[in-house]
C-alpha cells in the first residue's frame, strides 16, 4: 500500500548550462516522502490519484534571461522567466490534478540558458506534495 503521504523537494542540478527542450533534473532529494521523485530522471510520477501542489524556484546567472515550464505529461503548464540583472530568482507555484502514474517534471525553454546554483545548495530547487487524495 502506497503512503497517503507524498512529498518531495530536490535542489541542485547536474550542470549550469541548459539548451531548449532539456529536462532540469535536480539531483539533490532531500525529503522523497512516498518515492514519487526520481532524481535520475528528473521526473515526479505520481504513486496515488490527487491533487498536488508544485513548486519551483529557478535562480539564473546575470546577463541571461531564464525560461523554464512546469510540464504534465508532455503537455506545458505555466511558464516562467527569470530576468536579465544580478543573480535574479523565479518562483513558480501549480495546481494539478493527478491520476496514478501521470508525470510532472521542469523544462527549460529557451536556448542557451544557465542556471545558478547548480550544486545542491537549495536555491535552485523543485518540490511537491500531495495536498487531497482523489
Amino acid at each position: 500500500m502506497v503512503s497517503a503521504t507524498i512529498v518531495f523537494q530536490a535542489s541542485g542540478t547536474q550542470k549550469a548550462s541548459f539548451s531548449t527542450n532539456e529536462i532540469v533534473i535536480f539531483t539533490n532529494a532531500t525529503l522523497n516522502t512516498g518515492s514519487g521523485y526520481n532524481s535520475g530522471t528528473g521526473k515526479f510520477t505520481a504513486p496515488i490519484a490527487g491533487l498536488y501542489l508544485f513548486v519551483k524556484q529557478i535562480c539564473g546567472n546575470p546577463n541571461s534571461y531564464l525560461f523554464t515550464e512546469f510540464v504534465h505529461n508532455n503537455t506545458p503548464m505555466l511558464e516562467s522567466i527569470v530576468g536579465y540583472t544580478n543573480w535574479q530568482c523565479g518562483s513558480t507555484q501549480a495546481y494539478m490534478q493527478l491520476v496514478r502514474g501521470d508525470t510532472v517534471w521542469v523544462k527549460i525553454t529557451s536556448s542557451s540558458s544557465y542556471i545558478y546554483s547548480y550544486r545542491a545548495e537549495g536555491t535552485t530547487f523543485f518540490s511537491g506534495a500531495l495536498i487531497h487524495r482523489s
